[in-house]
């Protein structure tokens, strides 16, 4: 080949590679470049169009975060005075909020705190000189989206954040105890020698039942004492061949119903009124029941106690006297706004949280709380009753977002 096409050929290969190589630099300088402009001057995100640029920049400010625009045309700062802003800001399984804004020096700022999560769709229209001009944002921040299969494998359920009442209570620590009106000493109405016992300690009978058989000494007739009431008989204080006189027998107690014999201190004792209604469970949490404060006693012992008591039925036995016990005794009542299950909470960058769902996407929900209980917990603000919300496994919810890196990103 001639030596002169050949060097032609080079020329031109080398012109070709420079000429892509300064496109390609060129392209990446305004890409750069375009994505360096997204940040305004004050270092917030920029909504921009040829009439009029906004610069949003949300700002902590005594405790709360605030919302400020700056505006600019043709990269000049305007007269904040001649701007006026309508902005909707929606969010996750929320319905959309109009923020409000004022003059402060020079920007506008907005009049409501904009609470976390900064994860929101802002539909904006500024007036300015008589033109309308409109703008769409939208950011995501604590947000994670899983699958129908992820869902179900990781075992998330959900439910709808209601109103409701939340039972404050006071736990108490007790011991069960045997009625008064169902413990019967048995006596004998005459003098005179056992001759047959036909029960034993544990034994369970029935009103009328033949107990004990007695000789009388002075007519030396036999006679049979009977069972006044249906229960166990738990103590035998005399043997065959004893002489029965004034003293008991033996000891029957009817234990369908029990009493709870609560020791209340004086704090405890200051809450506590009659007909509060209970919830009495065993150390195990093998059972729990519900009662209601009959008795409180007037006075305290020496060791500063008072005693309070609660009545149960007992049909099954479960509640054995001597058995230790704690109470949860209702002892006022609060009617929330929005309450949410106590393992929908999560502690998320230091605030008590929530997730919500919309669809098959999750994202948190900074809280703050109000009473509690086992049950319920009452939410003061941060969630709308209607929303769904994660009850069990709310943790996995958590630990993908934060793997993701989401948790925070203004």
């Amino acid at each position: 080949m001639n030596k002169n096409i050949i060097v032609l050929l080079v020329s031109l290969l080398l012109a070709g590679s420079v000429l892509s190589t300064s496109v390609l630099a060129s392209a990446e300088h305004g890409e750069t470049e375009q994505q360096e402009q997204k940040q305004g001057p004050h270092g917030g995100f920029l909504l921009a169009d040829p009439k009029l640029t906004l610069e949003l920049k949300l700002q902590e400010f005594a405790g709360n975060v605030e919302l400020r625009i700056y505006a600019y045309k043709q990269n000049k700062p305007i007269n904040i005075r001649d701007l006026n802003i309508t902005m909707s800001l929606k969010r996750l399984v929320e319905a959309p909020q109009n923020i409000q804004f004022t003059t402060e020096g020079d920007y506008l700022v907005s009049t409501q705190s904009i609470n976390e999560p900064h994860s929101f769709v802002l539909a904006v229209t500024a007036n300015y000189k008589g033109e309308s001009i409109s703008y769409e944002y939208e950011q995501h921040e604590g947000r994670t989206t899983l699958t129908e299969r992820a869902i179900e494998r990781a075992g998330i359920k959900t439910e709808v954040a209601q109103s409701g009442e939340v039972d404050i209570t006071d736990t108490l620590f007790g011991v069960i105890a045997p009625t008064q009106h169902g413990t019967v000493e048995v006596m004998a109405p005459y003098t005179g020698l056992i001759s047959d016992i036909f029960v034993s300690i544990g034994q369970s009978v029935k009103k009328g039942e033949a107990l004990v058989s007695i000789t009388n000494r002075e007519t030396l007739q036999n006679y049979t004492i009977k069972s006044p009431i249906s229960g166990v008989v738990t103590e035998q204080y005399l043997k065959r061949g004893e002489l029965a006189s004034t003293s008991a027998l033996m000891q029957v107690v009817n234990l369908d119903n029990v009493w709870v014999e609560l020791s209340a201190f004086p704090e405890n004792i200051e809450k506590l009124a009659i007909g509060q209604s209970a919830k009495v469970y065993d150390l195990h949490h093998h059972l729990n029941t519900q009662g209601k404060v009959f008795f409180i006693a007037p006075m305290m012992t020496g060791g500063h106690i008072a005693r309070a008591r609660i009545e149960l039925n007992n049909p099954d036995g479960h509640w054995r006297p001597g058995m230790h016990i704690n109470s949860d005794v209702s002892v006022a009542k609060i009617n929330a706004s929005v309450r949410v299950k106590p393992q929908a909470i999560q502690e998320f960058n230091g605030q008590p949280s929530v997730f919500v769902r919309k669809n098959n996407v999750f994202e948190v929900r900074p809280v703050t709380l109000g009473a509690k209980n086992s049950e319920w917990v009452e939410v003061l603000t941060g969630l709308n009753a209607g929303s769904e919300y994660v009850t069990d496994n709310s943790y996995v919810i958590k630990a993908d977002i934060l793997k993701s890196g989401a948790s925070h990103a203004h």
